[in-house]
């Protein structure tokens, strides 16, 4: 029996097993000043005169039993030589007819691809059923592998059965809105090879072929085919299938995003995903591979632009803290300086982090020049003596400055503006005080006796008492005492003061 793969592999050892009586040379008891003889004897063969002993145990060693085939091939009482030209003749002359929706064509086992390692297998036979192994004659196909080259099984098929086969189109990246995305591939049909290789090393290695041979039948006969098999159709897929574009257009999309620049560790340029992609090619090849190049010179002319874009003095900040030094206001958003000083090799570095999909962030050369920032904690004083509210703001850390001072009204006997240390907890732009509805109207028996709709820029220090404007009088100043305890301002005076104090301001009410 023979052995079929589609890949060559060592051959197993075969040794043939002994049957029927032992043959043996015989050398003779007594030596004769003749010529040196043998006797060859065997089942059914007279005893003859032959070659000298050496010549003819040379002869038995070196050639096959009679009977001996490979894949077909008669190789019987030949030697290895012989044996191997007669094996690579009767595989590649070897006639397969291939049939395709029931119309037949025929090939030679060349046409189709196969192969076997004629060279071992004839070395093989000789040493498995050698001449002199009378029980190992007739014993037909000795074990080999024979090998299919798809590609020339392909090839031949084609071009017998071109209406068997379409072309697969592969899938495709693309770039638009943005984005990269995948064109699908689409399917194309051809001849299952696989299919038919397994077919044709089933035929090769069955029975009937066997038999055929042991019979004195040739497999090679002008008027028929050895072998016969009917080929399907098949879906063939594209080499670049759609999820290896999906999977590829994510790491795309996500390079693509990920390019920046950076300068002592600030993030100070990140290229728009547009951009990027302006500098990026895909190409797809007709083996399916994905090859991304980048164009190197337009990443280093966007590099070398890098200096007026990036380079900048600092911006010192100006902040407003409160009495534990945290920002409850920024006045001015402080900024760090950078110079950068080279932008050499960049190109070609960010090209090669874009041509194997990996994150494109660069550390330029050059510095980075540190922002100060002013911290100002403003405060305020409430004389009520004095009918007076002071205003107060120390620049880091130093001695408090007088800012403003307004006249003011305080609460009313009963509603007393009561003396301590505050902090500001509330600001609002405008308030409905009092018990009132969602329209400003006084609600009858609500907690207060009154409502005040509209009252513009609270700025509340203790509980329901704060800086407000007041719109419903004028009267401010020492002895003024016209609210519910909080201190009433002009409304230009309260919108100031809504502006200047922050969360956190202390405010200290002092009799």
């Amino acid at each position: 029996m023979t052995d079929v793969a589609e890949k060559s592999a060592p051959y197993d050892d075969r040794t043939a097993q002994d049957a029927g009586p032992r043959v043996e040379w015989i050398e003779p008891e007594t030596p004769q000043k003749r010529s040196r003889k043998k006797l060859w004897l065997g089942i059914g063969i007279p005893v003859v005169a032959v070659a000298a002993v050496g010549a003819l145990a040379f002869v038995s060693t070196i050639h096959t039993a009679p009977g001996t085939s490979v894949f077909g091939a008669d190789v019987g009482m030949q030697t290895a030589g012989s044996a191997e030209e007669a094996i690579v003749t009767h595989v590649e002359e070897m006639p397969i007819t291939v049939s395709v929706d029931g119309t037949p064509a025929t090939f030679t086992g060349k046409a189709l691809g196969l192969a076997v390692d004629a060279e071992a297998a004839a070395q093989q036979a000789v040493a498995d059923v050698p001449l002199w192994n009378v029980s190992a004659w007739n014993s037909g196909d000795v074990d080999a592998e024979m090998t299919f080259d798809t590609e020339a099984m392909h090839t031949a098929l084609a071009a017998e059965f071109s209406g068997a086969y379409t072309d697969p189109v592969n899938a495709q990246i693309a770039f638009a809105d943005g984005a990269y995305s995948a064109v699908p591939a689409e399917p194309g049909t051809g001849i299952d090879v696989d299919a038919l290789a397994t077919e044709i090393g089933a035929q090769l290695a069955s029975d009937q072929d066997v038999q055929a041979i042991a019979s004195g039948e040739t497999l090679l006969a002008a008027d028929s085919s050895a072998i016969s098999v009917d080929a399907s159709v098949t879906e063939t897929p594209a080499a670049f299938t759609t999820d290896e574009a999906k999977a590829a257009v994510e790491k795309l999309n996500t390079t693509i995003s990920e390019v920046g620049f950076t300068l002592e560790g600030d993030v100070v340029d990140e290229v728009p995903s547009d951009t990027v992609a302006s500098w990026v090619s895909t190409t797809v090849t007709d083996d399916g591979e994905l090859e991304v190049a980048a164009d190197q010179a337009a990443i280093q002319q966007y590099a070398d632009a890098l200096p007026e874009r990036v380079d900048q003095e600092p911006v010192d900040g100006d902040v407003v803290v409160d009495a534990a030094g945290s920002v409850s206001k920024v006045l001015t958003e402080g900024e760090d300086g950078y110079r950068v000083t080279s932008t050499d090799g960049v190109g070609e570095q960010i090209a090669g982090q874009l041509t194997s999909l990996s994150p494109a962030n660069v550390a330029l050369t050059g510095e980075k020049v540190a922002h100060e920032t002013t911290e100002r904690l403003r405060s305020s004083v409430v004389m009520k003596s004095e009918g007076r509210a002071y205003f107060y703001e120390s620049v880091n850390g130093g001695e408090k400055e007088l800012i403003n001072s307004f006249p003011m009204a305080i609460g009313t006997a009963g509603y007393d503006t009561q003396v301590g240390e505050f902090t500001v907890y509330g600001q609002l732009t405008i308030q409905n005080m009092g018990s009132c509805d969602s329209e400003g109207n006084l609600v009858p028996g609500g907690k207060f006796d009154y409502c005040t709709p509209d009252v513009p820029y609270p700025t509340y220090f203790n509980g329901d008492q704060g800086f407000h404007g007041t719109y419903w009088h004028d009267n401010f100043g020492a002895g003024a005492r016209m609210s519910h305890g909080c201190v009433n301002l002009t409304v230009s005076a309260s919108e100031w003061v809504y502006s200047f104090l922050q969360i956190g301001s202390p405010v200290s009410v002092r009799a």
